[in-house]
């Protein structure tokens, strides 16, 4: 899961070297992720490399971008208030979660009202891993 935004292109003042973050396959910025942020020199300047892609057709980017730009997808909702998912990283009090632990997870499969065979499996199992936030917040997903 990812921090896919929400809204069309940011309305900013132009920043000399960046380029809004945009799929231009898809015409928008609805459904990008922000995959990695990179400083650039001077740190001074506001603009940083992103490398981005679109969930929609798959397009990847990568250029300079403003601070502000990149911060107006991170900042979007994503999958929980509070929750920012970077790439494969989770935040949550604007620190990384830490894995504490994995576990498995049986899923029942649904009834169907038809007999099932032998050979169809009644469980499903799930490798998970726990992570946690100093404040105790938990999440659990998918190894």
């Amino acid at each position: 899961m990812s921090t896919i935004s929400e809204s069309a292109i940011p309305h900013e003042p132009h920043h000399p070297g960046a380029s809004p973050l945009w799929c231009g396959g898809c015409g928008t910025d609805k459904h990008l992720i922000i995959e990695s942020i990179q400083a650039q020199a001077p740190r001074f300047s506001q603009v940083i490399a992103v490398f981005y892609t679109c969930t929609s057709c798959g397009s990847s980017y990568s250029h300079a971008a403003t601070v502000q730009q990149a911060g107006a997808i991170l900042n979007r909702r994503g999958i929980q208030d509070g929750l920012l998912e970077f790439g494969s990283h989770y935040f949550h009090c604007s620190e990384p979660l830490r894995e504490v632990k994995t576990a498995q997870r049986r899923f029942g499969v649904p009834q169907t009202g038809r007999p099932r065979s032998r050979s169809s499996p009644s469980e499903a199992l799930l490798p998970t891993k726990v992570l946690r936030c100093s404040c105790g917040f938990e999440l659990e997903i998918p190894a």
